[in-house]
């Protein structure tokens, strides 16, 4: 993993960033909230029940594009790995896992 291009993006998370994707063979991209937990990195929270888990899975090498809220420049394309599918921290997020990121390029 690139270390500069991973410090790059951590800036863009806050204020309204976001990530959208369109895994395997869904037929529609998915867009979430992009989400900093600190030393666990970027990541997406979503609903334990939502179809795009069925087409996730560890080590999933994805392009996904970074929005950096309503106002901002267009969106970057990067390359991002699944880096896990986990749970929160017990009481945090109920129903939801959170679906960890590494940039890749």
């Amino acid at each position: 993993m690139d270390n500069n291009k991973r410090a790059e993006l951590r800036e863009i998370d806050g204020n309204n960033s976001s990530v959208e994707f369109k895994p395997g063979n869904a037929e529609i991209p998915y867009h979430f909230k992009l989400r900093d937990y600190s030393s666990k990195g970027l990541g997406i929270l979503v609903k334990e029940d939502s179809r795009v888990l069925s087409f996730l899975k560890v080590g999933d090498e994805l392009d996904m594009k970074f929005y950096q809220g309503s106002d901002g420049p267009q969106p970057v394309s990067v390359r991002t790995k699944i880096q896990h599918i986990s749970h929160p921290e017990k009481g945090q997020h109920l129903n939801h896992l959170i679906v960890g990121l590494a940039i890749l390029d």
